[in-house]
């Protein structure tokens, strides 16, 4: 896997899985979800790979172009279509729901009005 420069919105991330090779921007991955020390990143297309590094790792390579929603998940904004407030999900593009805690409410609600996306 290569690190993007986040400069430049082309640079690559390089994904295998089954004996495919897929190469995706930053903007395609709609939510990392963690599970131990393997990370499943989900693209816009549906298709899912898993990774061999921590969700810590991908927190660090991305910054601010995705937001620690939970502690299992760090979710694309570009995706986030609505906050329920009242299960605490995040209700994505894609029809998937993305768990949230009580105390992120007002961030999550700042970033979408403030449209805090890739810059």
């Amino acid at each position: 896997m290569k690190a993007p420069n986040m400069n430049n919105q082309y640079e690559c991330l390089k994904l295998q899985a089954n004996g495919i090779v897929r190469f995706a921007v930053s903007a395609e991955i709609v939510y990392l979800e963690a599970n131990d020390n393997y990370t499943k990143l989900v693209l816009n297309d549906r298709s899912k790979f898993t990774v061999c590094k921590t969700l810590l790792n991908f927190e660090a390579l991305f910054g601010f172009q995705f937001f620690r929603c939970h502690k299992s998940y760090l979710v694309n904004p570009l995706y986030v279509k609505e906050i329920d407030k009242r299960s605490h999900c995040l209700l994505l593009t894609t029809g998937e729901k993305i768990p949230f805690p009580r105390d992120k409410n007002k961030i999550l609600e700042e970033m979408i009005q403030n449209k805090q996306l890739i810059r």
